[in-house]
């Protein structure tokens, strides 16, 4: 690993500045578990990091009658256990459970789990050149090693994201808060992932300088439930080849407010909004469930090595819709 200087600011206006000052020679770092991954194998290198560990601020996190307040650094594990995630909020405490191992759960964040760079083998190989790192084109296209990367949308990349709590915080109607010395903004979360189609060599929209200080949740009707299931190859430990979040109210029998959201499938967390639309206004069934997983996956385009992602991702779906109807 390269030599760095580490910074531990006590306020988010110091590390704000530090991160400004520095531009991108700097990089905010909060429990690390992929930012010292990608230093070690010397993909990534930065002069500073701005440690957000000591700044109490991140660490609020509440649940009232407005919604649910995150702050950024909450960890996986306090999402985990959270007795105050009951409810249409389960969903969000399934998928924290489903991360890695409980040690990273005990140092990994919402922040970093949103923000976490992707797991391609080209990418994280320093000895090989790819868009995301500035090169002139994507070696997964002719490469072997395309069992774990995109089947729907890559341009160009074929990465995937791999958070587990993306899809499930996007199913719920999730707003992310960003903040930078230039002031606040706060977005739909869905809206803070970047393709490749906008800059390859990035995964969001944050600017230089800025970070994720919170996420939110509007509340959620008592009659919402979701549903997070992941197919790994491992039981424990291990990021998804395929991911969904799926939820949706039933009124009178009928489905109302559908989300469906897939990780693992696309460069960004794919909310399908042809499967929302077969299940809008019906009344669950088996039949309507293999619809709306046929319709999540009729716009996948797959490599010549990861085909198989289609055949289960339209199981993981069917699945799901039938889990929120038994909840």
């Amino acid at each position: 690993m390269r030599a760095f200087t580490f910074e531990a600011p006590a306020t988010l206006t110091d590390a704000l500045s530090l991160l400004e000052t520095h531009a991108e020679r700097a990089q905010p770092i909060a429990g690390g578990s992929d930012l010292i991954g990608l230093l070690k194998e010397d993909v990534v290198h930065y002069e500073r990091l701005v440690s957000l560990a000591g700044i109490a601020a991140l660490r609020d996190c509440r649940l009232n009658q407005e919604g649910l307040y995150l702050g950024a650094l909450v960890t996986l594990a306090e999402l985990e256990h959270d007795t105050r995630l009951q409810g249409p909020y389960r969903i969000l405490a399934e998928a924290a459970r489903g991360v890695a191992t409980p040690e990273i759960r005990n140092q990994g964040t919402l922040g970093g789990n949103l923000c976490q760079r992707p797991r391609c083998f080209h990418y994280r190989s320093a000895l090989i050149p790819c868009l995301k790192k500035g090169g002139a084109a994507c070696p997964a296209i002719e490469s072997p090693h395309q069992h774990y990367l995109a089947v729907m949308e890559g341009d160009g990349c074929f990465c995937v994201h791999a958070s587990d709590l993306a899809p499930v915080l996007i199913a719920m109607g999730a707003n992310v808060l960003l903040e930078g010395l230039s002031g606040q903004r706060s977005m739909l979360l869905e809206s803070f992932f970047a393709g490749p189609g906008q800059d390859a060599q990035r995964e969001n929209v944050l600017e230089p300088g800025e970070v994720i200080t919170a996420v939110t949740v509007p509340a959620l009707s008592e009659d919402w439930r979701g549903a997070f299931l992941k197919a790994r190859e491992r039981t424990a430990g291990d990021f998804p080849l395929v991911s969904v979040a799926a939820g949706f109210s039933l009124v009178n029998g009928v489905v109302q407010q559908p989300r469906v959201v897939l990780g693992g499938v696309a460069p960004v967390p794919w909310r399908s909004l042809a499967a929302e639309t077969v299940l809008e206004g019906q009344e669950p069934s088996e039949e309507v469930s293999v619809r709306a997983a046929d319709a999540a996956f009729s716009a996948a385009q797959p490599l010549a090595h990861n085909d198989y992602k289609v055949d289960i991702g339209r199981a993981l779906v069917a699945r799901a819709i039938r889990s929120v109807h038994s909840v």
